[in-house]
């Protein structure tokens, strides 16, 4: 598997708050390197000390290969062709070598941001590598681990990663408590921040932490990201060091088998299945060339592996058998430039004898691999983005064909670019999934002309009357509405600079009064710093405002269920309107709470099938231009939850009169 696959993965699986992932995602990853060689790096945190405690002394015929720069500013200088610096260079002096290490920013030949590192090792020469900011850039709120300098040797050391500019604050948590401020190295051109923590060591790191200027604090990041994937298995031998700070260990994954994975600079870099259900296993084994290594592992027959790509000379790997007895040969070289198959290549096994075992060819990339997608209709074109740098960006319905099957309807968006210029061709299903409040819609982007662009996307509604991009100012990006007989939905797209954020989508629709809202940055749900003391309801919950007029619940110090957030630069009272929705409102144990119209003196709620529960309301002591409401929950009613089937409220006025009624329909 490519471990730029595993970091996307990781990261996703920590940030599931943006646009629905593209259907093509890992295919779209997979064309940026062609087989055998899968690019990229595993994302984030320091080497686990069980994995530290013990090594197999061990050499590769002496030591690593060698076919790489063997000086810092010749790793440097071969890192940066065809790359342009972004920002200035940050040097730290690493406790755990004694020697520097560089850290900074790069621009690819499309405009692509890189984070890049040169590191000097102890027992072997510099080396390092630059990879796109893919993941970084979607982790809203907070960043990534890129690295760590700490080894089995007992010693300071030094974490680093990358975070989003409107952080000002990168705090860790060790696992003794204590709390560590790291260094934030900002400058001019940078995409993003460096942050470096130095570290003694006996620490070790729980999480790192992120906030912004008003003490936001976005989502939470834990080392272990850095061994995402072998952190899921079970060592089954001790980890192996070779010279230049690499290790490699093999872990149990029970149903998926056993796997061999490579580390370097505290971070995995990929690894091998040993264990295959094919009855008839291809012997050619993936070729991995990152970090400043190219390796692999085969079965104990292969003894040397031959390579080459387009016109270079043969690179020749030496095996040596594994020392945990599975039966398998290890290949590591050290080779500062990735392998490049755009051109085409081979790559051929052989025995000790010298004996030619298998080939495989890879043909010249003369285009694009062929796609399964099925366009439906014809393409629309997005005025003015002849500028993107596969532009101009046009929208395309179509399906994915999956083992003879179509998948449903996609909306999809051509002319975007990844990193190295790759084309991007983004989706978002057509169907709305019936329990989400998120729209349908996902995005492409141009990283040139700096700062570069972004159009997001996606499928309306017929009853849509407007759809905009709201940023956190509140301010406002009207975006193009299209309606047409000939298409098999509506569909909306707005562009906006690559370096604005954007906070929400609201859309009207007919005949609705409260305007739709799908929050895309919801600091709200992390931030622990409410505006003032809050309101004292009886009983003890506390209702309280946080900054972008959030509402959330506490009572006995900790947070209660339910958050409610309008949209930026609205207030609370945006939110409910009679008679469509006069109330919002969410339940945790024994309490119900909410907000509710003016004038209502009561807030009433009845059950399909008996029960019922009574809270009386107050002012909001903010201006937000509703009443506040929370009151106790029948334990009958309790426990089936006020998100039964049936439910009605009823809003009474001061003289009981009865106001409004709501009954909430199912979703579906």
């Amino acid at each position: 598997m490519s471990d730029l696959e595993a970091r996307l993965r990781a990261a996703l699986e920590a940030q599931a708050q943006t646009f629905p992932a593209s259907p093509n995602a890992w295919i779209d990853v997979q064309r940026r390197t062609p087989p055998p060689v899968p690019r990229g790096r595993w994302l984030l945190a320091a080497l686990p000390i069980a994995l530290l405690a013990i090594f197999v002394p061990f050499l590769l015929n002496g030591g690593l290969g060698r076919n790489s720069a063997n000086d810092p500013d010749g790793v440097y200088k071969q890192l940066m062709e065809g790359r342009t610096a972004a920002g200035e260079q940050v040097v730290i002096d690493d406790p755990a070598t004694g020697k520097p290490l560089r850290l900074w920013f790069a621009r690819d030949k499309a405009g692509a941001p890189l984070v890049c590192y040169v590191a000097q090792p102890v027992d072997g020469d510099p080396f390092g590598s630059c990879h796109d900011l893919r993941v970084a850039e979607i982790m809203e709120r907070s960043g990534t681990y890129e690295g760590s300098t700490r080894t089995d040797t007992p010693s300071a050391y030094v974490d680093y990663g990358v975070t989003q500019t409107d952080v000002t604050k990168v705090t860790a948590v060790l696992t003794d408590g204590r709390r560590v401020e790291a260094t934030l190295h900002r400058s001019e051109g940078a995409p993003m921040v460096i942050w470096t923590l130095a570290l003694s060591a006996q620490d070790r790191v729980s999480k790192v932490e992120f906030a912004d200027a008003k003490g936001r604090q976005g989502s939470d990041l834990t080392p272990k990201y850095l061994i995402h994937e072998s952190s899921r298995g079970t060592p089954i031998g001790q980890a192996m060091r070779l010279p230049g700070e690499v290790t490699m260990r093999p872990y149990d994954f029970k149903v998926l088998g056993r796997r061999i994975f490579w580390f370097r600079q505290g971070k995995e870099l990929g690894w091998i299945n040993l264990d295959s259900k094919d009855p008839t296993p291809d012997p050619v084994p993936m070729i991995f060339s990152d970090e400043g290594l190219i390796y692999t592992a085969t079965r104990r027959d292969t003894a040397k592996i031959q390579l080459a790509t387009g016109s270079e000379a043969p690179i020749t790997l030496e095996g040596v058998p594994d020392p945990w007895n599975l039966d398998s040969n290890l290949f590591t070289l050290a080779r500062l430039a990735p392998l490049d198959w755009t051109a085409g290549g081979w790559v051929a096994g052989y025995d000790a004898a010298g004996k030619q075992l298998w080939r495989k060819d890879y043909p010249r990339r003369t285009g694009q691999s062929k796609s399964s997608f099925k366009r439906t209709g014809e393409p629309i074109t997005i005025p003015g983005t002849d500028d993107f740098t596969n532009g101009p960006v046009q929208l395309l319905f179509g399906t994915y064909t999956y083992k003879g099957i179509e998948n449903d309807l996609k909306l999809c968006a051509s002319g975007g670019s990844y990193s190295e210029g790759v084309p991007q061709l983004s989706c978002s299903s057509v169907k709305r999934e019936a329990l989400s409040d998120s729209i349908s819609g996902s995005q492409v982007k141009t990283y040139l002309p700096l700062p570069g662009s972004v159009v997001a996307f996606g499928v309306a509604e017929d009853d849509w009357l407007s759809i905009d991009a709201v940023l956190e100012d509140g301010r406002r990006l009207p975006a193009t509405l299209m309606h047409g007989k000939d298409l098999p939905a509506p569909v909306w797209w707005v562009r906006y600079p690559l370096d604005v954020k954007i906070a929400a989508f609201a859309y009207k629709v007919r005949g609705k009064q409260v305007e739709q809202v799908d929050l895309k940055r919801q600091w709200c749900w992390s931030d622990n710093k409410p505006l003032d003391a809050g309101h004292v309801f009886d009983g003890g919950l506390t209702a309280n405002l946080h900054d972008g007029a959030c509402i959330k619940w506490r009572k006995n110090g900790k947070s209660r269920a339910g958050s409610f957030q309008p949209v930026p630069g609205g207030k609370l009272s945006d939110m409910i309107a009679a008679p469509e929705l006069p109330l919002q409102w969410a339940q945790d144990r024994e309490d119900w709470y909410g907000f509710t119209l003016p004038g209502t003196a009561k807030v009433d709620v009845t059950l399909e099938g008996g029960g019922r529960a009574t809270a009386s309301t107050t002012p909001d002591p903010w201006g937000q231009g509703v009443l506040l409401f929370a009151g106790p929950v029948p334990e009958a009613v309790a426990k089936r939850g006020l998100s039964w089937p049936g439910m009605r409220f009823t809003g009474y006025g001061a003289d009981g009169r009865v106001l409004w009624t709501y009954q909430p329909k199912e979703p579906g």
